[in-house]
């Protein structure tokens, strides 16, 4: 049969899907691009914020239509959503034939197997990926769950609790990919800082990343969602001393209000934030700062909003998410006193992502006249331009280097391939360049 797989969320769900379709190409299954084409549908839902899982059950009764018209004969879901309101899919979405949450993949071979009333033998493993992210990058994800149990998120409900994997079997897989001409490895997790105190007794990602970096074929090793008060000076000197570490720093810290951060029950303090982000700096000049911030949570006031833009205006990150506050049923601050209402959080941010469109304006500009090296991604949809990224781009997430394609960029890049660029002129959030 064809099957059809669609994947919402992040990155870590990403890793899932692909191991999903490692899982069902090994049964015999032949995957496929295009929902007309599929006998099976497959969706992978996140259910992590209030938009999240908006999209996840659009998504589900869009490819529910597939079913009613009889273009697919099962429709399968899986994921976060799945196992935090299986029950809801099940009784509301009659379409759906299956749902398959994430704390259920270890029984995924006997699941499918019931269902489809033939034996599929075997389990979900890293090392029978189907790669689905552009070519030479993959993501690598060490661990899993999170035991931080910040105040508004749900995903200890959905994931549980935080579980590093061996640094052996990290390191089977990327031996693998790189065999494989993967040379980009974006290392992920819901607290990759915390990588390897369940397991080992201390933290160990200095270790993990120095151990990855001497594998062949190798050429950057990027880093998301580290945490500042478990940033220690093991990692820092890694990261500064080892060339293939790009010098990319992902440290949400949600807010710098030390009121609000107790209420979020994060760790880090407003001195902790600026000592880091200064001690960052200092030990790693050219380093990139990216990260995100919650507005409109329960009891932020105006004044502890304005503390907020301050320190925006102080840090000048070069990269910025932010979202407005979501309530989550189940956790803690979902029942908080003083919930903002949705206009005054949209306004809050407004104003901050106009705050930073200038700071990221000026970065940009600073820019103009570099030579930088860059990773050539992809052929903008209009054709018009390469798009490409530095060590100071995240994919998925940040901005984009565009190089006009002509004779001399044709001769000169090559899509999947590194090449050197000059940067000559730039936008609020991408750059433009010339080959040299």
């Amino acid at each position: 049969m064809n099957l059809g797989l669609i994947t919402l969320g992040c990155t870590k769900n990403q890793v899932d899907s692909e191991m999903l379709l490692g899982f069902f190409k090994e049964k015999g299954f032949n995957i496929v691009s295009s929902s007309d084409e599929a006998d099976v549908l497959v969706v992978n839902t996140c259910g992590f914020i209030e938009s999240a899982k908006k999209e996840a059950i659009d998504t589900i009764l869009e490819m529910s239509d597939y079913k009613e018209n009889g273009k697919c004969k099962h429709l399968i879901v899986t994921g976060c959503l799945a196992k935090r309101y299986k029950k809801e899919i099940i009784e509301n979405i009659p379409e759906v034939d299956l749902v398959i949450g994430v704390d259920e993949y270890n029984d995924i071979d006997k699941i499918l197997s019931d269902y489809f009333k033939d034996t599929l033998t075997g389990k979900l493993e890293f090392n029978d990926r189907i790669i689905s992210s552009s070519f030479p990058m993959a993501y690598i994800r060490i661990s899993d769950g999170c035991d931080n149990r910040c105040s508004y998120c749900a995903i200890p409900l959905i994931r549980g609790s935080f579980k590093s994997r061996t640094m052996e079997d990290i390191l089977s897989e990327v031996k693998l990919l790189a065999s494989q001409g993967i040379s980009e490895f974006v290392v992920i997790s819901q607290d990759t800082t915390k990588y390897g105190l369940d397991i080992y007794g201390e933290l160990k990602l200095a270790q993990l990343l120095r151990e990855i970096s001497k594998v062949d074929g190798i050429k950057w090793i990027r880093i998301l969602y580290m945490y500042l008060y478990e940033l220690c000076d093991e990692l820092l000197l890694e990261m500064k001393n080892n060339d293939k570490i790009c010098n990319y720093f992902d440290i949400p810290i949600q807010h710098i209000n030390d009121k609000v951060l107790k209420d979020m029950n994060r760790k880090d303090t407003k001195e902790l934030i600026y000592n880091k982000i200064s001690k960052i700096k200092e030990m790693i000049p050219d380093a990139i700062l990216r990260t995100t911030i919650i507005v409109g949570f329960p009891n932020e006031s105006e004044d502890e909003f304005e503390e907020l833009l301050t320190a925006v205006k102080d840090l000048k990150f070069d990269r910025l998410g932010a979202f407005t506050y979501s309530k989550e049923e189940d956790t803690k601050a979902f029942s908080m006193d003083n919930q903002i209402d949705e206009e005054a959080k949209n306004d809050r941010l407004d104003r901050l992502l106009t705050l930073q469109k200038g700071i990221s304006l000026e970065n940009n500009k600073n820019m103009v006249g570099s030579i930088v090296e860059v990773l050539v991604d992809d052929i903008s949809e209009d054709e018009k331009y390469f798009t490409a990224r530095s060590y100071m781009d995240a994919p998925d997430v940040d901005g984009k280097i565009l190089i006009k394609i002509n004779k001399k960029s044709i001769n000169k890049l090559i899509v999947g391939e590194y090449s050197k660029v000059k940067i000559i002129n730039y936008s609020e959030y991408d750059l433009f360049a010339e080959t040299i």
